[in-house]
This record gives C-alpha cells, sequence and structure tokens, in this order.
C-alpha cells in the first residue's frame, strides 16, 4: 500500500534536510531560525511517520541511520530544485555569490590545479571562497554528509553512493636534480632501482605504481618519507635521491627547482584523477558551477 502523504507534514522535511546537513540539532535549528525544542519534536513526529529512529545521538553529534540517508540521497536534489522554483532569488549568480565551497584533495591540486582554477573563478564570481582540506579516511563520509563539496584524489572511495568523474589522467615520471652524479636525462630500470628514493605515506589503496613495485625484482630503496609532493621535489632538489611523481607537477617545477623530469623505466598506465561529490549536491546550481570550472581547467592543463 502506498504512503498517504496527507499523514506526513512536509514542513517536517527541511527540518530532516538541515539535520543530516548540520550534523547537530542546534547547529539545525540555528540555520532554520528554530528552538532546539522546536526540532527535536520536530524529528520525533518524523520518526513516528517514517517508522525509522533516523539518528542515533554520539560524542560526534546526530548520526543518521541507512534509512535516513537513503531518505537524503534523495530527498535534498528535490528540495533543492523545488526551493529554486519557489524562490528565483535562490538561484546561483557566480557575480554576487559570497559562497564558500571546501574541497578535499592533497597538495598535487594546490600546486598544479587551484591556481588556474582560481585565475577563472575570480573572472566570474569575485566573491566566491574556495577552502582545500587534507584528503583522510574520512573523506567518503565528509561527501556524503555534505560536509565537503567535492574531492579531487587518485585513491576513491569504495562507495558506490558518491557520484563520480574521471578528471583529467596522470603520467607518472622519475625527478631527479639536475646535476645528479649518475643521472642525465635518462632513467633505466637498474637505476631506479639502486637509487634511494623519496616517497609519499602508504594510503592502503593500490595505484599502477603500486602494483610494478609490488612484482619481485622491483623492490625500491626508500630513503625518505615525507607527508606531501612538495616536500618530495624539495627533497629530491636537495638531494641525490629521486621520486616518481606526476608529470604535470614535475614539469611546472621542474626549472625553479632545477630537476630533471626522466620518463619511467617501463611503461605505465595512466593514473585517473577523479572529481567526486554527493548525489545530494548533484542538481545544486552553486556545485553544478563549480564542476564545469574545475573541468574547464583541467582540459588545458
Amino acid at each position: 500500500m502506498k504512503l498517504n502523504l496527507r499523514g506526513i507534514d512536509l514542513n517536517l522535511l527541511p527540518v530532516f534536510d538541515a539535520i543530516m546537513e548540520a550534523g547537530q540539532l542546534s547547529r539545525a535549528a540555528d540555520a532554520l531560525g528554530m528552538s532546539q525544542p522546536a526540532i527535536s519534536a520536530a524529528l520525533q513526529r518524523l520518526r513516528y511517520c517514517l517508522a525509522d529512529e533516523l539518528f542515533v545521538r554520539t560524542r560526534q553529534g546526530m548520526e543518521p541511520t541507512p534509512r535516513a540517508r537513503e531518505l537524503h540521497e534523495q530527498l535534498a536534489p528535490q528540495l533543492a530544485a523545488l526551493r529554486d522554483t519557489l524562490d528565483p532569488g535562490n538561484r546561483f549568480d557566480p557575480a554576487s555569490s559570497d559562497r564558500h565551497f571546501r574541497l578535499v584533495s592533497v597538495d598535487y591540486f594546490e600546486m598544479v590545479m587551484l591556481p588556474p582554477l582560481l585565475a577563472q573563478v575570480r573572472k566570474q564570481a569575485p566573491g566566491v571562497v574556495v577552502e582545500v582540506i587534507t584528503a583522510t579516511d574520512a573523506m567518503s563520509e565528509d561527501l556524503q554528509k555534505v560536509r565537503s563539496d567535492l574531492a579531487i584524489d587518485a585513491f576513491i572511495p569504495e562507495d558506490p553512493r558518491l557520484n563520480r568523474m574521471v578528471l583529467l589522467e596522470e603520467e607518472l615520471v622519475v625527478v631527479a636534480r639536475a646535476g645528479h652524479p649518475c643521472l642525465r636525462g635518462h632513467c633505466s630500470k637498474e637505476q631506479f632501482l639502486s637509487e634511494e628514493h623519496v616517497v609519499l605515506p602508504d594510503r592502503n589503496r593500490r595505484l599502477p605504481l603500486d602494483q610494478i613495485l609490488d612484482t619481485p625484482g622491483w623492490q625500491r630503496r626508500t630513503g625518505a618519507r615525507v607527508t606531501q609532493f612538495a616536500g618530495m621535489l624539495a627533497t629530491v632538489a636537495g638531494t641525490d635521491m629521486i621520486a616518481t611523481v606526476p608529470r604535470r607537477l614535475a614539469l611546472h617545477y621542474a626549472h625553479a627547482m632545477q630537476l630533471q623530469v626522466l620518463a619511467f623505466p617501463v611503461p605505465l598506465p595512466p593514473v585517473p584523477i577523479y572529481l567526486l561529490w554527493s548525489p545530494a549536491l548533484d542538481k545544486d546550481p552553486a556545485h553544478r558551477w563549480l564542476r564545469e570550472q574545475l573541468v574547464s581547467t583541467a582540459a588545458v592543463l
């Protein structure tokens, strides 16, 4: 039997949406201009109507149940579309917007993509703010709860609930300082394995490079482990260590840091760099605009 919508107060749906996005009753109340007791009462009515707890109180806030996540994934874009239909002033105008976008990534994005992205964004949206935060194991949850707008990363969470697309593909290359005593414009497998390497922390996920290095006869010598790509380039520039990094990153900083950019000793498949976001933001006009800026920026890198 179909659910009778007349038995549900549809005014409760924005309350549900606000709790999902805020993660706390007090913040949801502030966002809607309601008192916390009123928010609590609305939540109790929703629980009764939908026959589900919807949220469980934890130390971190209100944790949604699987049913709540499913509902939000379907309802959030519908509510956003309804707001746009009923309130033309809610539509996104880049020229007058002061929207604060939160992007999750590693410093590859900041070093290669962020400057041209901001140059492009500034031409259309001088008041928009772009904040970049470091990718962690909480990336998937942050995207699902819309605590972050987008993620840009080669490592994608195994979460089918997130939308994704390939933003660009990267080739991996070897970098060494210009005056390296052993490497001169070429890096053989033997040279690659004999030199000390600067590496990043293991993120417990596999890229094509990891698959090569896990095969017999490809054990490299780790000389230093750093936290970011910037640290890799700086260490290579000041030592005889080498590193394997994305080609665009290497070419961008090779001249300034006096680095050689060398082909990897054997062919490697390209590494896809993904763009990920919550389906709840799929039809949001501002979010769609930002995705378009990222795609057009990546196309000319």
